[in-house]
């Protein structure tokens, strides 16, 4: 909001305020800090309307105040949040009143606040001004502060407040507030756009994994439960027993880095398998953590002859692959560089005929135990 509206100095000079405001400066200091925070508090740009409406008069007595938002195409108003004037009177500003408003042109130019008596020479002119002549003689408008609601996005809405009275001249301080209160209406109304754009990706990332053929769990710390996607839920339900075994898969280790983790399965249809899950979060507070699933059936196990063909470093990074162990971790491990682990994986595909991680497991643990069994 900036210091110098909540300063002593300012709080201090409260004429033209409301009466309750003009008897305790500080009590309208914390009245004045309080309806700021609640602005900013709002979720959408109704209650945001709301919120404007309900605490305006509290800073000013004055009978038409309003809020509307601008149409990022036409520069018009989207929205309005107004009282003390008419629908009526809005649409014949936007016909009629914008063409030939002195008052919100020169704010356009300077993106600051502007009151309509700097912008004349007297009441006279003003009454003879065609934006009066035109519109604003509908409400008999003789004083109107007209202050700029800007953001990042630039300039986003115009805030009005405004008196028929010819004696209820607008302060310097009151030009201030005024100022101030837009510029705590264009944060508000960054943090619900911003809002809203998350959700909205946050809808569409939904659509997509729900979309998607690759079944994908997401554990949200904000939620109860985990979200599985369509294909997740498909791929569980050949498991039995499939709740303990996910809780499992979901394991956090002791790091914040990606991680996976296989668990053996026993199948609905009386056949057993591994269920491989590869887990990464996301960034930022509060992240979520993802995890792709893949169910891998046991089918024969691989020939001790077949395992021979690794090299020794090749079956070391095998053994750690089949400890769940992803690329950075055992580059991290061995001292080798990530490609060069990538390169070794790679080979230990080609050679023992698999084509991911999961068969690489299931085929090395088929081997390990046969050799227990032995």
């Amino acid at each position: 909001m900036g210091g110098n509206v909540i300063g002593s100095s300012l709080v201090a000079d409260t004429r033209g305020l409301g009466s309750d405001c003009r008897d305790n400066s500080r009590g309208f200091g914390v009245e004045l800090l309080h309806y700021a925070q609640t602005l900013c508090a709002s979720v959408n740009h109704r209650q945001l309307e709301d919120c404007f409406i309900g605490g305006f008069s509290c800073l000013f007595d004055v009978p038409m105040y309003a809020l509307y938002t601008l149409d990022p195409w036409t520069g018009g108003m989207e929205r309005v949040a107004a009282v003390g004037v008419g629908d009526t009177f809005l649409h014949r500003y936007e016909r009629e009143g914008r063409e030939v408003d002195v008052v919100d042109a020169q704010v356009r130019t300077t993106q600051r606040a502007v009151y309509n008596m700097t912008v004349v020479a007297s009441m006279d002119e003003w009454l003879e001004n065609p934006l009066y002549t035109k519109v604003a003689y509908l409400h008999d408008i003789r004083h109107v502060i007209q202050a700029p609601v800007l953001n990042r996005d630039g300039l986003v809405g115009m805030l009005h407040c405004a008196t028929s009275d010819p004696t209820r001249a607008f302060t310097p301080y009151e030009v201030r507030l005024t100022a101030a209160l837009a510029s705590v209406v264009g944060t508000a109304i960054e943090g619900i756009n911003a809002r809203g754009g998350l959700e909205r990706e946050r809808d569409q990332a939904v659509v997509a994994l729900e979309r998607t053929g690759t079944p994908v769990v997401i554990i949200d710390p904000a939620a109860p439960e985990p979200r599985l996607n369509d294909a997740a839920r498909c791929l569980l339900a050949k498991v039995a027993d499939p709740e303990p075994s996910l809780h499992r898969m979901l394991a956090r280790p002791g790091t914040r880095e990606s991680f996976s983790h296989h668990v053996e399965v026993e199948l609905v249809d009386g056949g057993t398998g591994l269920l491989h899950g590869q887990s990464s979060y996301t960034r930022g507070e509060g992240s979520a953590l993802i995890t792709v699933l893949e169910l891998q059936r046991d089918e024969c196990a691989i020939s001790e002859e077949t395992l021979t063909a690794l090299t020794p470093r090749e079956r070391e990074v095998a053994l750690l692959v089949i400890d769940g162990c992803s690329d950075r971790e055992i580059s991290q491990r061995l001292y080798l560089s990530h490609h060069t682990v990538s390169q070794y994986v790679k080979r230990i595909y080609r050679k023992l005929d698999v084509t991911s991680r999961v068969a690489l497991t299931r085929l090395l643990l088929d081997l390990r135990d046969s050799r227990m069994r032995d």
